[in-house]
């Protein structure tokens, strides 16, 4: 008996900082441009794809690649790409210590209508010290004061989505008979990438879906389901668990090791020890996953993740199959190291392998459709 079908949502993890995520002198150039990313979401949503999302870094890491030294503002970016297309999901990500809750409710409303009702936001209640420190904005805060900062955020966007006039008095903000309209038509789907169990538990509470990495398919799975547990712990069914994947294709497995091969030889140790030094900063290291990942990858000098998914498009897609149905993933996001030929082969190839086990996406619909 063959398995029961499954279907996810498929992402693109917009390349908005030069050289993608890829730290190395030998990868493929990824300008940070906002013609190249309009290109890219154009592309995925051609291909299927359900949604693009955008990062927000505002610091570089040098090094001979300059890595990540140019990037996109998010929000901005996703506004034109939101014009430019017009089926994808737009996404773009705020850190809950740069701006003001009651400046993104009104960014993200004039978003819905730009969009469509496509407009979805990524909230990051952490990061890196030095990145939003250069600017002065960094509180620095254990790891359960930035998910209190982060409550009360979402808390005030929410209020002021929904409600005509506004009179907050908290920990950090202060709003005094505010108004903010328009309205969007709806609340906007919105995701997180905490971690740890409180990371969960705040996203599960106040958000409709988990951004998740793993540093291997046994931690991904384990990862995802206690998402899963958590979610079911705080009766919340519907809640949506997203991973996070960096994909490098092959005609073959050994053409796909031979490129990272390649990335590897020439690997930034420069801009990777800058990013390792940057994120050691935290004082609340320990309960920082994202940033405990971003140092084992300096660690271990490597051009991409540890946890990258390597191989043919037949491989590929048998280890993210292994991954999604083990950790009961709604979606996968995407990341590759051309964003043009690498993810047309994400959108044709692996999806069709995909659905071949079971794994059915609206990218495979896509296909089926063409081919009618």
């Amino acid at each position: 008996m063959g398995l029961a079908e499954k279907s996810v949502e498929l992402g693109v993890f917009l390349p908005v900082g030069n050289g993608g995520w890829i730290t190395s002198t030998t990868s493929p150039e990824t300008p940070a441009t906002y013609a190249f990313n309009k290109q890219v979401a154009v592309l995925a949503e051609n291909l299927g794809f359900d949604f693009a999302l955008s990062m927000a870094k505002w610091r570089g890491y040098g090094g001979p690649s300059k890595h990540w030294d140019t990037t996109l503002e998010s929000l901005t970016t996703m506004s034109g790409i939101a014009e430019a297309t017009s089926r994808i999901g737009v996404w773009g990500t705020v850190h809950t210590m740069v701006f003001h809750p009651a400046v993104v409710a009104k960014m993200a409303a004039v978003l819905d209508q730009i969009s469509g009702g496509r407009f979805g936001l990524n909230l990051v209640a952490g990061s890196n010290p030095s990145d939003q420190g250069q600017m002065g904005l960094w509180r620095d805060l254990d790891h359960a004061g930035r998910y209190t900062l982060a409550k009360e955020w979402i808390t005030v966007a929410k209020r002021l989505w929904t409600e005509e006039r506004v009179d907050h008095e908290g920990e950090f903000f202060t709003l005094t008979d505010c108004m903010s309209n328009p309205k969007p038509a709806k609340l906007p789907p919105i995701i997180c990438a905490g971690g740890s169990d409180s990371g969960f538990r705040f996203t599960v509470e106040n958000c409709t879906g988990s951004f998740l990495l793993g540093s291997d398919s046994d931690d991904f799975i384990k990862t995802g389901l206690r998402a899963k547990e958590i979610a079911a712990d705080m009766n919340r069914p519907e809640f949506k668990t997203y991973g996070l994947f960096t994909i490098v294709p092959g005609a073959t497995d050994k053409e796909a090791e031979d490129r990272v091969a390649l990335f590897n030889s020439g690997v930034d140790r420069v801009a990777l020890d800058n990013q390792t030094r940057e994120y050691s900063g935290d004082k609340s290291l320990k309960q920082n996953t994202m940033a405990n990942r971003f140092i084992q990858q300096g660690t271990e000098a490597r051009s991409i993740t540890k946890a990258a998914v390597i191989g043919s498009p037949e491989t590929i897609a048998r280890k993210l199959a292994t991954i999604i149905r083990g950790a009961n993933l709604n979606g996968v996001t995407v990341i590759v190291p051309d964003f043009i030929d690498d993810l047309r082969t994400v959108g044709t190839d692996v999806v069709a392998a995909l659905a071949a086990d079971g794994i059915v996406t609206t990218a495979s619909a896509n296909q089926r459709q063409v081919a009618a």
